[in-house]
């Protein structure tokens, strides 16, 4: 269980697109997608609004995987159970919309990319996927798609771009992975990020920021020093 503002939700697993964003793409190096690129994280890293992420020592002291990043999401809530679900009728599976923050080890999924091995571990470090602060039911908002979304470090903008720059829209996303999976009520689908990635540091203040949802306020702490909070 997971509360997010007056919301709480049960999510049997989190589903992430990658490369979603035309600007992300290029700064990637990677490739177009022909179809949805997907990937999961672990329920472990989810944290919510004003809790700590934490920078693992791990990555910390080791200089083959020392960089942590931030990637802004908008990322919408499953109500139901529900399995091989039309674009038409996505919206009505659909409890609302919130922000994650898509926290991944970089130099650890560069390496893993290039090693052809799975994006898996970069992306689920404990604390790995902020969420919140609040949920928006679909009926407040009623355009997704044109939605401002930022980032800011240490109150210097990193990321700034629109939800109209999705390059597969949400209907779109839902009937694709209900083609595989069953979804369960509760569960987050995270829809990917604009351009401007980059490297946060144990100290920094990330406030990822979606218009008509809010801010989902996170700092940056090294393992170890959440005694001192």
């Amino acid at each position: 269980m997971i509360q997010i503002g007056d919301t709480l939700i049960n999510p049997t697993k989190i589903i992430c697109l990658g490369t979603n964003y035309m600007d992300h793409v290029e700064e990637t190096g990677l490739e177009v997608p022909e179809e949805p690129l997907i990937f999961p994280k672990t329920l472990n890293c989810l944290i919510t609004h004003n809790q700590p992420i934490i920078y693992p020592k791990y990555l910390y002291n080791n200089r083959k995987y020392n960089r942590v990043d931030y990637e802004v999401e908008l990322a919408f809530i499953v109500k139901d159970k529900c399995k091989n679900i039309s674009a038409e009728n996505a919206y009505d599976h659909i409890l609302g919309y919130t922000v994650f923050n898509d926290v991944t080890a970089r130099k650890m999924q560069t390496k893993d990319i290039i090693s052809q091995k799975p994006w898996f571990r970069s992306k689920s470090f404990d604390s790995f996927g902020p969420i919140g602060p609040v949920i928006k039911k679909v009926d407040e908002i009623k355009d997704p798609h044109n939605l401002d979304i930022e980032l800011k470090v240490n109150g210097k903008t990193k990321q700034s771009s629109n939800t109209t720059h999705l390059l597969f829209k949400i209907p779109e996303i839902f009937e694709y992975i209900t083609k595989f999976f069953t979804m369960e009520p509760g569960d987050i689908v995270a829809t990917g990020t604009p351009g401007g990635i980059g490297p946060v540091n144990p100290g920094d203040l990330i406030e990822a920021k979606i218009e008509k949802i809010g801010t989902l306020t996170n700092k940056v702490i090294l393992e170890g020093e959440e005694a001192n909070l």
